[in-house]
């Protein structure tokens, strides 16, 4: 599920029209975008004057008949999301709702300088959100209850799409109080030989944030769970974080706190080491458990991609499922705030890559059928993207068990230009098939049916009006264009369902 339900009406059309306008690259027409953000024609004017107002980083205009929109250079989708997370009142109440500074309705209107009434109406939408999410809204005081790994998850989620960068979100904080955090994670992955990249050390830091906030208001992770033998930093390291803790959360923190803090690592929910592996799998039934059933999805994957996967690749990628799920209940729901970027990226791949993207969708909703674990239809999608996207060249894999085709390719262009463009169509289509010539075929000569009923295509840049509209044809310009490329990825994906 993802949070964009809280939104008012009027932000979420908005929101959507930008979506739709950055993912055309040609542009839409007025009928398209009506029918699309159903809204009348003055609502869609008017919402291109607000979104030209009030956006630095996007601006729409017509051009041809076509709304387009114009993007900053260095300036991705991701900054859309951060400016309506930071504008919206109802993001704004959830993250009060993680400091706990306000313990009432008017307490809390009054601080975002919003009427009680309307503060109630949108709490209203939140709670139903969060209750949906496995998070329980209370109001006397005004706080949430619910699984930690959950709630913290959801606040990484929101500050992950909220904030690009450590700086926006420690605001509040001095640069050497920044350190501190930093610090503490680069010391803790060192220490512990803990896979050292830019956006595990920034989900650390992050979580320990979120973490903070939770410890003190009297929120713990439990520590019956933080089991995992890691090292903490040094003593100096943990001086400075300590210090930082008191100053800006006025909280002391002991050693368990620290390690609730790094939840994410003591409780074996990010396994990134083969002794933190080894050590969940001796100590955490839950863990085992968990590893044992998915090693059995990845197992089925590897069948379906012909056995390209040796027992160490299958072992690494059940750990990234099992890290990927396992802070989530197995009868929970998967959490997006705004941007769904997988289910996206899923979506465009069905669209050109049919038959490869449903199998693997098929494995992963039989596997959770099976164990009736993770079932809701967001976890089957999150299981088929880090799939295809963990194993290199898994589409061709996928494909090569395909039954191989045969294309035929004809054109009016020279030989050494023919076979190069033969040789892009190879390159960069997905699929298992053979690109065929003919070698002589004059301009005025009929195709000859008996020798098209050898192949299962026909690829070419002439007209050919001669061949029935029923066989499969794809008609190409002398070089791959973008849309050439979708066409054909398209076909191959058809024919080989």
């Amino acid at each position: 599920m993802d949070f964009r339900e809280v939104l008012g009406a009027s932000s979420l059309r908005r929101l959507r029209f930008v979506e739709l306008l950055y993912a055309s690259q040609v542009g839409l027409p007025s009928d398209q975008l009506l029918e699309e953000l159903e809204c009348s024609l003055p609502i869609l004017l008017k919402d291109v004057k607000l979104i030209n107002d009030e956006q630095d980083d996007f601006h729409i205009e017509k051009f041809k008949g076509l709304y387009q929109i114009q993007v900053k250079p260095h300036v991705s989708i991701n900054r859309l999301y951060a400016d309506v997370l930071q504008q919206s009142p109802e993001f704004q109440i959830i993250e009060e709702l993680l400091y706990e500074k306000c313990s009432s309705i008017s307490d809390l209107a009054e601080k975002l300088y919003l009427s009680a009434s309307n503060t109630q109406r949108y709490l209203k939408k939140i709670e139903m959100a969060f209750k949906k999410a496995g998070i329980k809204l209370d109001y006397r005081p005004l706080r949430i209850e619910g699984k930690e790994s959950v709630i913290r998850h959801f606040y990484y989620r929101y500050f992950l799409e909220k904030s690009d960068r450590l700086e926006s979100l420690f605001i509040d904080l001095k640069d050497y109080q920044i350190k501190a955090i930093t610090d503490l994670v680069d010391q803790f992955i060192q220490v512990n030989h803990l896979e050292n990249r830019h956006i595990f050390r920034k989900r650390l830091s992050y979580n320990i944030y979120i973490s903070l906030w939770r410890i003190k208001n009297g929120r713990h992770y439990m520590q019956s769970d933080l089991i995992s033998p890691l090292s903490l930093p040094d003593a100096e390291t943990l001086e400075s974080f300590e210090r930082m803790a008191l100053e800006v959360f006025r909280v002391r923190l002991s050693e368990e706190q620290i390690k609730d803090c790094l939840w994410l690592s003591y409780a074996d929910m990010l396994i990134f080491s083969e002794d933190q592996w080894k050590s969940a799998m001796k100590q955490s039934r839950t863990y085992r458990d968990l590893y044992q059933k998915h090693f059995e999805l990845v197992e089925e994957f590897n069948r379906l991609i012909g056995l390209s996967l040796d027992e160490l690749e299958r072992s690494e990628l059940t750990i990234v499922l099992v890290n990927d799920q396992r802070m989530y209940s197995p009868k929970g729901r998967y959490i997006d705030i705004l941007y769904r970027q997988r289910g996206i990226f899923l979506e465009k791949m069905i669209e050109t890559h049919y038959q490869a993207v449903k199998k693997v969708l098929k494995i992963a909703e039989t596997f959770v059928k099976k164990y009736r674990i993770y079932q809701e239809n967001d976890f089957v999608w999150n299981y088929a993207y880090l799939l295809i996207t963990m194993v290199p060249q898994s589409l061709n894999l996928l494909a090569s068990n395909d039954q191989p085709l045969k294309i035929l390719l004809l054109s009016e262009l020279s030989p050494t230009e023919e076979t190069f463009l033969a040789e892009q169509i190879e390159e960069r289509i997905y699929g298992n098939f053979k690109i065929h010539f003919v070698e002589e075929r004059s301009r005025d000569a009929r195709i000859d049916m008996h020798e098209l009923a050898k192949y299962d295509a026909l690829i070419t840049s002439s007209s050919v009006e001669e061949v029935p509209y029923d066989y499969p044809t794809v008609i190409i310009d002398p070089f791959l264009t973008s849309q050439n490329i979708v066409q054909l990825q398209q076909l191959i994906s058809d024919l080989s369902g």
